[in-house]
């Protein structure tokens, strides 16, 4: 090479990003470096005349791995002289690893030899901003893939997937085989909103803005919805190619929460319900049991009068019937309000069975007939009577309701003897088990009706508080919850069957029971003679009704008693009279002082007295207050309460 051309060489090659070097092969195979630039020199960090003549100690600094290729590919250029381009990396002298691109182009002399002209380009710093840049995206894929519950598809402008991770094969179902190369439509867009997608994506596309975030609800590959918050990122690659990301939040833990707080909140208002209803309930036990206590006992004194027969007779009994259902009904309620504990004892169910069905008859619609039949010998069963009355009417009234207004409506109480084992085996779903042990003798009773029966969905729900299929204003949604309480109480077993559009039948079962004797015996009237001596009763109640009723009653049976209104008085007559009183009898509940209060303080003034108290509602707890402020014994405030003070008397503190 001349120096003019030489020169004209060094000065392009100061305007090339990289080192310029010469290289001929002559026609006997040998190679010869004519000229290589300084850049080159500073590339492998030799001095020129090491390699001026041969290239040996530049081959030498090539990887090992990357030389076999790195051969094959000058050989083969050379032969067909085409275009050399190359990578590979070298180790230099100071132990630097570089990445090194060569390119050239053989030419082919006249002469026959093979002139090379090379460009190589240190590529380190690029090869090192490139591996960097991958091993970040490495780390991102495994970031992205790690996050058990954040789902990232990954779409291009055509809305195929492109990525799919792992949590995304969790939400949707999809595989990542099964999801890359489908149409986001296909995948998880339901129907309704493939429209709006499409709009929405090209709008993003188009302008660059994202889509906003929110709360959406996608397909599952088996056609279930998916709740999600969804966000979008879009990225635009070089050249034009678009692409965007959904970042979807699975949201079904939240909603399951949100559900199971819902769930809490219903719970809970229904709790307040059931508090209300217990003080509602408590408020006017008191009042209203004063009530019936005057008439039912004023009724028990006229019946006394009454002659033997007639209409005078009949319409009094009629009026106790009444007042009784009335205080049964206020029973109930203390019970499903758990104010009231179960009375049970052993009873004979069918007079129970008869009395709830002849009240069904005279409430049941024209065209509905109410129908019932007994075994002749029955089982006595421990129950309390006006709860299993209370079970009676509510499940013949929904069996009514499901009559009405259908040609031959039919309701049907069918009472038998019957083995546990045998009720275990009727059709149904139990829904509630009878905790008697064993395979106990017991009574099966079945309410049924040929009405519209009911779907399983709503069988299920029939015994929720509050729930009803009543139109608004016609049910209160307690009566079955009632009958399920009072059932569970008495550890009875309860089966459903229905058929919509065949009927309903009810069954439950009770097991049989010894009869005993009750704890206050059930009579409207006491003699003397069966209380023992002439009785002084001091009786404080600020219901003058009562107060008039118990005068009378103890007059009729022989006995004497003072009546007051105010428990203030109550003290001042127990200091003058209290030797002579056989028993002072409080009620619990007045507006001045409540009943065991006033025990206390009458037993200051004269120690010994025998005192009890009275109340409309009595529980464990009134009972272990009175009897520990010094009460012999607690009663309940009723038509016979007369007789079962002076019971209650001779039992705690008899007299010869």
């Amino acid at each position: 090479m001349n120096p003019r051309d030489l020169s004209d060489y060094e000065g392009l090659s100061a305007f090339l990003p990289g080192a310029v070097f010469r290289y001929r092969v002559g026609v006997d195979g040998e190679g010869r470096l004519e000229h290589m630039t300084q850049a080159c020199f500073e590339i492998w960090e030799l001095d020129r005349t090491a390699v001026e003549h041969d290239m040996a100690s530049l081959w030498a600094m090539v990887e090992p791995a990357d030389l076999p290729e790195m051969r094959r590919s000058v050989e083969d250029c050379a032969r067909d002289l085409r275009d050399w381009d190359c990578q590979w990396r070298i180790t230099t002298r100071s132990g630097r690893r570089k990445w090194l691109h060569g390119m050239g182009r053989p030419i082919r002399e006249s002469d026959g030899s093979l002139l090379w002209h090379v460009l190589v380009m240190d590529q380190t710093d690029n090869r090192a901003a490139q591996e960097a840049q991958r091993a970040s995206e490495q780390r991102f894929r495994r970031l992205i893939e790690a996050i058990p519950n954040v789902a990232v598809q990954g779409y291009d402008s055509q809305l195929v997937c492109r990525f799919w991770n792992a949590a995304s094969e969790r939400l949707y179902g999809y595989t990542q085989e099964e999801a890359l190369g489908r149409s986001l439509l296909d995948l998880i867009i339901p129907d309704g909103m493939r429209e709006g997608v499409v709009a929405a994506t090209a709008d993003m596309l188009r302008t660059g803005e994202a889509i906003p975030s929110g709360e959406l609800t996608l397909r599952h590959q088996d056609g279930s919805d998916v709740h999600v918050y969804s966000g979008h990122v879009l990225l635009d690659h070089a050249g034009g190619h678009p692409e965007f990301f959904c970042i979807d939040f699975d949201l079904s833990e939240r909603m399951a929460a949100e559900d199971a707080r819902h769930a809490l909140e219903v719970q809970l208002r229904e709790a307040q319900k059931m508090e209300a209803l217990g003080t509602l309930a408590g408020g006017i036990a008191h009042d209203f049991n004063n009530i019936l206590a005057a008439v039912l006992g004023n009724a028990s004194l006229a019946l006394e009068e009454a002659p033997p027969q007639g209409e005078l007779r009949e319409s009094v009994e009629q009026i106790q019937k009444a007042a009784r259902r009335a205080r049964a009904v206020v029973r109930q309620i203390l019970a499903f309000a758990r104010k009231e504990l179960p009375r049970k004892t052993a009873i004979d169910l069918l007079p129970v069975v008869q009395e709830a069905c002849s009240l069904l008859k005279t409430t049941a619609p024209p065209g509905v007939r109410v129908d019932m039949a007994s075994d002749a010998d029955l089982p006595v069963v421990l129950a309390d009577a006006t709860q299993m009355e209370q079970v009676l009417l509510n499940l013949g009234t929904n069996a009514i309701h499901a009559v009405t207004d259908q040609f031959d409506g039919r309701v049907q109480v069918v009472l038998t003897a019957a083995l546990r084992e045998a009720f275990e085996a009727l059709p149904g779903y139990a829904v509630l088990q009878s905790s008697a042990p064993g395979h106990r003798q017991g009574v099966w009773l079945r309410v049924q009706d040929n009405g519209r029966g009911m779907s399983p969905d709503t069988a299920q729900r029939i015994f929720e508080p509050f729930f009803t299929t009543k139109e608004r204003g016609q049910g209160t949604g307690l009566g079955l919850s009632v009958v399920h309480g009072i059932l569970k109480e008495h550890g009875a077993g309860l089966k459903l069957h229905s058929v919509e559009g065949v009927g309903t039948m009810f069954d439950l079962w009770l097991e049989s029971a010894t009869p005993v004797a009750a704890e206050v015996p059930a009579v409207s009237a006491m003699t003397a003679s069966s209380t023992g001596p002439v009785r002084h009763l001091l009786y404080v109640d600020d219901d003058d009704q009562i107060n008039d009723m118990v005068v009378r009653t103890c007059a009729r049976e022989g006995h004497r008693a003072h009546a007051l209104s105010d428990p203030y008085q109550a003290l001042e007559y127990v200091r003058t009279h209290g030797p002579a009183i056989d028993l002072a009898v409080f009620d619990h509940n007045m507006p001045t002082m409540a009943g065991a209060q006033l025990v206390a303080k009458v037993l200051q003034i004269c120690p010994g007295l025998a005192c009890a108290v009275v109340s409309a509602v009595v529980d464990e707890q009134l009972k272990q207050h009175a009897l520990g402020k010094g009460a012999l014994f607690v009663a309940e405030k009723t038509e016979a309460m007369v007789p079962a003070l002076l019971e209650g008397l001779q039992r705690h503190r008899p007299r010869a």
